[in-house]
């Protein structure tokens, strides 16, 4: 089954790049692939595996106060994390809240600390204190459900007055209770995460079906959208997980997906029944975000696997190749050239002014390695590789240099 045509993807990637504004690296300044990391795995082991350059920014779920206004959850793996995550230039936000913070007493602390300026104020004083000490870069507010009260946006604005002179970024994550939200203080977030994800689940067994639906999220950026939230400041929510009904209730990883079901990648619905987003619909949910928005978010990061499979490499793998697909303006800045395109048996790449490629890689659109070559180290070089093995389609090719990575699209016909 083909997952698209050559040429609705020529067409996808042509208006895309048209919105996607390119730096001298080949990256956006704006996209961003926003994931959080739980407090409840081995965060340690997670930093020291992880492929950061996979993303932009990490948010660490979650905190809540205690009824002193003090940061009581696990820190566990938090300095770790940041210091992985500092030095591949990705930033690191603590997301406040999570669905807990509906549960009594969590709650309770909540709707007492912010219900007056002077509490919130000494609430904010903590918050601050706390971003500091671990140097975090900002916060991201996942209160939901009735922790959202009428005090609400009055505690956001003091956040905003507070964490914009430090220069710390400020959050949200909306979905259960956002309708809550007051609009005048939406403006106040440097950006908003839509969880588009949980319209159903495992505790409405009499309600089976796809918990995140594509029509789904394109309900939620329209709704966003239309309550004054702009483009710019929008990322589209991802789920790296399931529910299951009938006969298999409850929720499920991608990865334990993956390891019952080995062919779960190529669908989102296996067994009786578990519905999720398979590496095709997270392919075409990037693609809307690319259009629609400035970013995804990913609930959460340790849920995906490794392998080929890995929803996260279809993300930035798709990010990754219409930034830098075809900008004849970028390739000839850095003297590269990718042809003929499309192509038949063979593909020459020059690089020809300061590059010393390593190697190049051969992936498909959804970041699988199809081939790797070997090049000589040198600049002013054309390499020649054979792609005769290779199936019609679409391809990224990915050169590998110590000044960097170029990647672009080519077909092989």
């Amino acid at each position: 089954m083909h997952l698209f045509s050559r040429n609705s993807l020529l067409i996808t990637v042509f208006l895309l790049l048209t919105i996607v504004a390119v730096n001298v690296n080949g990256q956006t300044s704006s996209f961003r692939i926003v994931g959080y990391v739980p407090n409840w795995i081995d965060v340690s082991s997670f930093a020291q595996n992880f492929n950061f350059k996979q993303v932009t920014h990490i948010n660490y779920a979650f905190q809540n106060p205690n009824s002193t206004g003090d940061l009581v959850e696990s820190n566990s793996g938090l300095t770790i994390l940041i210091e992985k995550a500092h030095q591949n230039n990705v930033k690191v936000l603590i997301s406040l809240g999570g669905a807990g913070s509906a549960d009594v007493p969590v709650r309770t602390y909540y709707q007492d600390l912010i219900s007056t300026s002077a509490k919130r104020a000494g609430f904010i004083h903590k918050i601050v204190i706390y971003l500091n000490k671990f140097k975090i870069d900002g916060l991201d507010v996942d209160e939901e459900g009735p922790a959202i009260n009428s005090n609400y946006g009055y505690f956001i604005k003091q956040l905003a007055d507070s964490l914009r002179p430090q220069g710390k970024l400020l959050t949200a994550a909306v979905g259960w209770g956002a309708e809550n939200i007051p609009n005048s203080c939406l403006p106040l977030f440097d950006w908003v995460n839509l969880m588009a994800y949980d319209l159903t689940g495992s505790w409405d067994l009499n309600n089976a079906g796809q918990h995140s639906p594509y029509l789904y999220a394109q309900q939620m950026i329209k709704e966003w959208k239309i309550r004054g939230v702009k483009k710019e400041n929008l990322c589209l929510g991802l789920p790296f997980y399931g529910y299951g009904f009938y006969k298999m209730p409850g929720s499920y990883t991608y990865s334990n997906i993956i390891t019952r079901f080995p062919e779960a990648w190529q669908k989102d619905q296996v067994g009786d029944t578990i519905y999720y987003n398979g590496m095709s619909t997270i392919w075409k949910k990037t693609k809307l975000a690319l259009a629609e928005t400035s970013g995804v978010m990913i609930w959460e990061l340790s849920n995906d696997v490794k392998s080929d499979k890995s929803l996260l490499k279809v993300i930035s793998s798709t990010v990754d190749s219409v930034k830098t697909s075809t900008s004849n303006n970028l390739q000839k800045s850095k003297g590269i050239s990718i042809y003929p395109n499309p192509a038949g048996n063979e593909l020459f790449i020059d690089h020809l002014n300061s590059w010393k490629t390593s190697s190049i890689e051969v992936l498909n659109i959804l970041g699988e390695l199809k081939k790797t070559f070997q090049t000589e180290n040198g600049k002013g070089k054309t390499s020649r590789i054979d792609i005769s093995s290779l199936a019609n389609g679409t391809y990224i090719c990915r050169l590998n240099s110590p000044e960097g990575n170029f990647s672009g699209l080519f077909i092989k016909e």
